[in-house]
């Protein structure tokens, strides 16, 4: 009878054993799991504390003056040969100015493509030292500044309010939109290597617009629709096909923006859109 017992006790303890690591896996799977939602909350909050900063630099007054001239970020962009094109520069830890001409980068839209050799490439964020907020090396951050069209506002929105433009001589408000794009390039689920997702973020940052004006959506809807037309027509050669074929991606990866480029991407992206509208104030003498 001993016997017998002795064998039904290394069974009940072996059951112990397995069902202590089982209950310990699990507990060690849900603190790895609550690690991970806290560390991604954390994450957002560095993100929007980041596009946030960027935004309050926009808003300082004391710089309003110089963001006004020529070469300011509002002066520049609001010309009529820049209406639809944005201006991007990258918030960077050692920039003493938040912003600077000579820093800064253009994106145009050249009939079917997007143009990113405007001002040079200076103004392009990059996922490597130097191109950080701040010297932990967490977050980076890239400010596009664009003149809202006339035909992509609310109505009215432009006018001065309680005041007659012509009877008062004053400008009309002059608007502007600003897209605030943070990422927080170390916690990516990517699964590229590391260089090929460095090349990829890169390209999402110098490659991309943060917003389609809607007649240029138009444009590229028409424009896939017609290469689909020469893809599937019998009497289109094959050369010709695989021509309409590499346009019809091309034109694809136009409608695509920043932040849709680094999400799809894996990597955790904040973007903060402000619009602004900058007007006269009259005051008595």
């Amino acid at each position: 009878m001993r016997k017998n017992q002795l064998g039904v006790t290394l069974i009940v303890v072996l059951i112990l054993l397995v069902a202590i690591t089982v209950i310990g896996s699990l507990a060690i799977r849900s603190s790895v799991m609550s690690l991970k939602v806290s560390t991604l909350s954390q994450a957002q909050q560095l993100l929007m504390q980041n596009s946030d900063a960027a935004l309050f630099k926009v808003e300082d007054p004391d710089q309003l003056l110089q963001n006004m001239a020529l070469n300011g970020m509002f002066g520049y962009i609001k010309g009529e040969d820049n209406v639809g094109k944005e201006l991007v520069f990258c918030l960077k830890s050692g920039n003493t100015n938040f912003f600077k001409l000579a820093n800064s980068s253009l994106i145009s839209w050249n009939g079917s493509s997007i143009t990113n050799d405007g001002l040079g490439s200076t103004g392009f964020c990059k996922m490597e030292s130097g191109f950080f907020t701040s010297g932990r090396s967490a977050v980076i951050t890239q400010i596009a500044v664009k003149a809202m069209d006339a035909k992509d506002t609310i109505a009215f929105q432009h006018m001065q309010k309680g005041t007659d433009p012509e009877s008062s001589k004053k400008d009309p408000a002059q608007m502007y939109t600003i897209y605030a794009t943070s990422i927080f390039p170390n916690l990516s689920s990517s699964e590229l290597s590391d260089s090929a997702l460095k090349t990829a973020v890169n390209t999402c940052f110098n490659s991309r617009f943060n917003s389609i004006p809607s007649d240029k959506q138009s444009e590229l809807d028409v424009d896939v629709a017609s290469e689909d037309t020469k893809i599937n027509d019998p009497a289109t050669s094959e050369a010709d096909k695989a021509a309409s074929e590499a346009k019809k991606a091309s034109l694809k990866l136009a409608k695509v923006t920043v932040s849709a480029c680094l999400a799809n991407l894996g990597v955790p992206t904040h973007t903060q859109v402000a619009n602004y509208a900058l007007t006269q104030t009259l005051s008595k003498p």
